[in-house]
């Protein structure tokens, strides 16, 4: 049994999702993936984009293997500056399925 329960699909139960919030609309998924790699191995990295206009909605999900990545990139990256924006980094409670935070 997951301990996810029906929260998203299969696929996601091994892996560990950080939310970056506060990304500016040109930080790209390129952008991110060098700084979060530094801290373990980066499985994806999701940044939604609005249905409508396909701009950024501010926000990505990270996806690790390893939960002590995952907790060594919150740490690190919590109130960096990117893009010269502070992004906030935390535990998703959702993974990039979900359609709201």
């Amino acid at each position: 049994m997951s301990h996810f329960g029906r929260s998203g699909p299969p696929d996601i139960t091994d892996t560990y999702s950080l939310l970056v919030l506060n990304i500016t609309f040109r930080t790209t998924a390129d952008d991110l993936f060098p700084l979060f790699d530094k801290y373990g191995k980066v499985v994806d990295i999701f940044i939604p984009r609005d249905r409508r206009t396909g701009e950024s909605r501010g926000f990505a999900f990270v996806r690790y293997k390893y939960a002590d990545e995952a907790q060594k990139a919150v740490e690190k990256l919590d109130g960096r500056v990117v893009d010269g924006r502070e992004i906030t980094v935390q535990f998703a409670k959702y993974g990039p399925n979900a359609e709201r935070m």
